[in-house]
């Protein structure tokens, strides 16, 4: 009985830690600005790596993403939209404007992709249309 107690005990202390944990993974937010936005394909055109630069308004911002926006259906122009996101640090932080970038690689993107939108929530997007 005893045994099956501290089991129990364990148990619960495993399930409260990893929800703690999981509570403290903080959610980035959509950057201002983006200042620069850059593709590259494989030779094969069947990988997709777009970069995106953002400015961020002190130091210690991280966490950076370059994530795709949900779509229900391909756009009509071929231009796919992302949202460039960094996660705001804690606490003191130097006062000076900085740079964060991401990444994303996209397998087998779309045939009829003709370039990337990357939204900021200030100076607007850049959009960036591929040579063909």
């Amino acid at each position: 009985m005893l045994r099956w107690a501290q089991l129990a005990v364990l148990t619960l202390a495993v399930l409260v830690l990893g929800q703690a944990a999981g509570a403290d993974e903080k959610k980035g937010e959509v950057l201002k600005t983006v200042i620069d936005v850059t593709h590259e394909f494989d030779k094969d055109k069947k990988k997709l790596t777009v970069t995106a630069v953002g400015q961020v308004p002190t130091g210690g911002w991280s966490g950076a993403k370059l994530t795709p926006r949900p779509t229900k259906e391909a756009p009509k122009d071929g231009i796919y939209e992302f949202d460039l996101t960094a996660v705001r640090p804690d606490g003191i932080a130097t006062q000076v404007i900085s740079k964060v970038k991401a990444t994303h690689t996209w397998e087998n993107p779309p045939a009829d992709i003709k370039g990337i939108k990357v939204y900021g929530a200030d100076k607007g997007a850049k959009t960036i249309k591929f040579d063909k």
